[in-house]
């Protein structure tokens, strides 16, 4: 009798955990957990809006930050009491495509640490999501003063500063002579990478100059660029073609 009445009580417990649907949720945790997501993924987006070295425009990515965060943690929250409902989460997102462009990893990384806080929170981990989100936050503005004060000047720029070279037709245009229009407005210009073919090259620079050239460096560009010449100028602030 024993037996079978400790035979009933493990069927039913494991039919309750694969087809568990009385889904009970402590709905102040919960609300402790989206607050809590809210505002460390907006001290992530301070974050990288600040040290963040993207090429993209940051504010604009780092706006879905708070969103994913909240919806991670929601997600969690529900499927973590449901091994069915955490089933149904894999087959819809194996039918739902994200095709987001991810152009850079430091984009990635930030999603992941976005999504990280979610879960975490979403898992009533408070304390560890906290801790955690404090300590990689420190790191990062640690990571970026070190680089700032032990690089002064151009070096810690120049690579977020891209000029792109795009002459038509070599027989007309040199890429010695565009340089040197180019360098007396410059700090700093350093070959990236080309490609040379018979008619049209490409060729990227990491450059840097004072903010008090930039007038005239743009004038210069457009002085230069004909038919036979393309200058595109990538900066952290923006972009000018």
């Amino acid at each position: 009798m024993d037996q079978d009445t400790q035979s009933i009580l493990t069927r039913g417990q494991l039919e309750n955990f694969f087809l568990n649907q009385n889904i009970q949720i402590d709905f102040g945790n919960f609300f402790v957990a989206i607050i809590l997501s809210l505002f460390l993924s907006f001290l992530v987006k301070l974050t990288y809006l600040k040290v963040g070295r993207a090429l993209n425009d940051k504010d604009y990515f780092s706006d879905t930050f708070i969103p994913l965060a909240i919806i991670t943690t929601l997600v969690i929250t529900v499927i973590k009491f449901s091994l069915a409902l955490s089933l149904g989460l894999v087959g819809a997102l194996s039918i739902v495509r994200f095709r987001a462009a991810i152009k850079e990893p430091e984009e990635l990384v930030y999603l992941f640490f976005i999504i990280s806080i979610g879960l975490a929170n979403g898992a009533n981990q408070f304390l560890l999501s906290s801790i955690s989100t404090i300590i990689i936050i420190s790191f990062l503005f640690l990571r970026n003063f070190y680089q700032t004060k032990k690089i002064k000047d151009f070096n810690f720029n120049s690579d977020s500063n891209i000029l792109s070279i795009n002459i038509m037709d070599n027989k007309k245009k040199n890429i010695e002579d565009v340089i040197k229009q180019l360098n007396p407005q410059l700090k700093y210009l350093k070959l990236k990478s080309a490609n040379i073919e018979k008619n049209q090259s490409t060729y990227v620079f990491w450059y840097d100059l004072d903010d008090k050239q930039i007038n005239n460096f743009l004038n210069n560009v457009k002085k230069l660029c004909d038919d036979n010449l393309e200058l595109s100028i990538y900066s952290k602030t923006g972009a000018y073609e």
